[in-house]
């Protein structure tokens, strides 16, 4: 078992605020030995779930911290390592059944524009503006 993987079945037994911690001093170090951790961390789907939810509050800790971008963009880039290969899943080639192309149906198409209906009569007046008369000096 590697040290990565010590660790990452380490934190299994945690509890909520230690995990934290230990999350936290992680994603700050942002070295070869972090990355082995998340890719260890990311095998256990158990582990990974108690770690994304600590990276969640660590996410809600700096808003508003001086230094806020920073960490986030850090945590940022954790959540991504921890989402790789859950979301790779392996594909199998699909075999299409093999059908003669067809010639292409073109039709023209002309927009139909509706008539639009009469204004109602109306019994109010028309409305006339006219300019103030000027004023004598």
């Amino acid at each position: 078992m590697t040290k990565a993987q010590r660790i990452a079945a380490a934190w299994a037994n945690l509890p909520a605020p230690e995990l934290t911690d230990q999350v936290r001093l992680l994603v700050k170090a942002r070295d070869a030995a972090a990355r082995a951790v998340w890719s260890a961390v990311r095998e256990n789907p158990v582990i990974a779930a108690r770690v994304r939810g600590a990276l969640a509050g660590l996410k809600a800790e700096y808003r508003g911290h001086r230094d806020e971008a920073m960490w986030l963009m850090w945590i940022g880039q954790v959540q991504q390592q921890l989402a790789v290969q859950a979301a790779a899943p392996v594909l199998e080639p699909v075999v299409e059944d093999v059908v003669p192309e067809l010639e292409p149906v073109v039709e023209q198409w002309t927009p139909v524009q509706e008539p639009t209906p009469p204004r109602p009569v109306s019994d109010a007046p028309p409305v006339l503006f006219q300019e103030p008369a000027p004023s004598a000096k």
